[in-house]
Parts: structure tokens; C-alpha cells; sequence
């Protein structure tokens, strides 16, 4: 698997945390007039920095298991604040559409954090996946997986095997499948009922 090694080298180590870092600060600036949602992303953040701090002192297990914690918080979360933008009523903008693309790419992570649970809970769950560590480094060959599985390319080369690591891809790839016909069906319906309006 040439690809996966590549993958791999780039995000490993103490990177993943501090980009990862960066990103969930990013996104409680987002999410800042909400406060349930800012709280969620601090959770988020505080799990990766506890992460990271138990890396330094001495890499165990817990540490990917608060990765995966944060993947899933800030994924759930950000999906939820941008949902509520997206399918509220208005005027169907661009700012509407991305937040709608953003969404579909928040539905990937928030499966990164369901499968990293399932693969640390139940060793060899998938097939191909590289070996897991406590600081998080195969993220990377976890978010390809997501993001095949939700686009429903599936290459092959990292395969669930166990029931719930199947189960779960089934499900991403169905939420793949259906997630562009409703937002298509919400954002006529949005523009229909915009021009009946104006």
C-alpha cells in the first residue's frame, strides 16, 4: 500500500495534535454565540490537550481514546450548529450551500470518532488499517476510510470485518447516499417558498 505510508508519516506524532488544536479553536470561534456549543468544542479541545500531555509523559491508550472523543464532540457539534443554519427558513445563499457542504464533510469526521472507538475497542476491526497508536497517527488512514465509505468509492484497501466496524460503514455509506437528496429537496423547498413570499 504505497498511499498509506505516505498518509501516515505526514500526520504522526504531536502534529495531529497541535493541528488538530488549531482547528478546534478555529471552530469555537464559529460556534461562539452558542453556548452549549462552545462547551462542547472546549470539551474538545481539552481532550486533545490532555492528549497530547499524556504523549509527553508517557504514551498509553487513554490518549487516542481522547482523540477519538474529540473527533466525535467537535464533529457532532459542528454539524448541529451548522444544520440549524442550513435547514432554518430563509433565503437559500451561498453561505447556505457551503454551510450544506460543510455539513456532509462533518458527517465524515463524526464517523472518524465512531470508527477510531471501534477499532480501539475491538482490535482488528478493520482490515488494512494501520497500527493503532496512542498518539492518534492513523487518523489519517481513518479519515480516507470515512470519506470512501461516505462518498461510497470503497477501494478495497481498508475493509470493516468486524460486525459493528460494518454496521458502521453501512450506516455512513446510506447517510452518504441520502444526505444530498434531502438537503436538494430543503433548498428548492427554501427557494420555492422564498419566491411565494416575495
Amino acid at each position: 500500500m504505497p498511499g498509506g505510508g505516505a498518509v501516515h508519516s505526514i500526520i504522526s506524532g504531536h502534529y495531529v495534535g497541535f493541528v488538530f488544536v488549531a482547528a478546534l479553536i478555529l471552530a469555537a470561534f464559529t460556534v461562539s454565540r452558542s453556548r452549549r456549543a462552545f462547551g462542547a468544542i472546549l470539551v474538545a479541545v481539552g481532550s486533545v490537550v490532555v492528549a497530547m500531555a499524556l504523549e509527553l509523559q508517557q504514551p498509553s491508550i487513554v490518549g487516542a481514546y481522547l482523540y477519538a472523543l474529540a473527533w466525535l464532540v467537535a464533529g457532532l457539534t459542528l454539524t448541529t450548529v451548522l444544520a440549524r443554519a442550513v435547514f432554518a427558513p430563509g433565503k437559500v445563499t451561498f453561505h447556505r450551500v457551503i454551510g450544506a457542504v460543510l455539513i456532509y464533510l462533518n458527517i465524515g469526521l463524526v464517523f472518524v470518532g465512531l470508527s477510531a472507538f471501534v477499532a480501539l475497542l475491538v482490535p482488528d476491526a478493520f482490515k488494512g488499517l494501520d497500527p493503532i497508536k496512542p498518539d492518534f497517527s492513523f487518523a489519517g488512514s481513518l479519515i480516507y476510510f470515512s470519506f470512501t465509505t461516505l462518498t461510497t468509492t470503497g477501494f478495497g484497501d481498508i475493509v470493516p470485518v468486524h460486525p459493528y466496524a460494518r454496521s458502521l460503514a453501512n450506516i455512513e455509506a446510506i447517510v452518504g447516499q441520502l444526505y444530498p437528496a434531502i438537503l436538494l429537496a430543503r433548498l428548492v423547498t427554501l427557494e420555492v417558498e422564498n419566491r411565494h413570499i416575495s
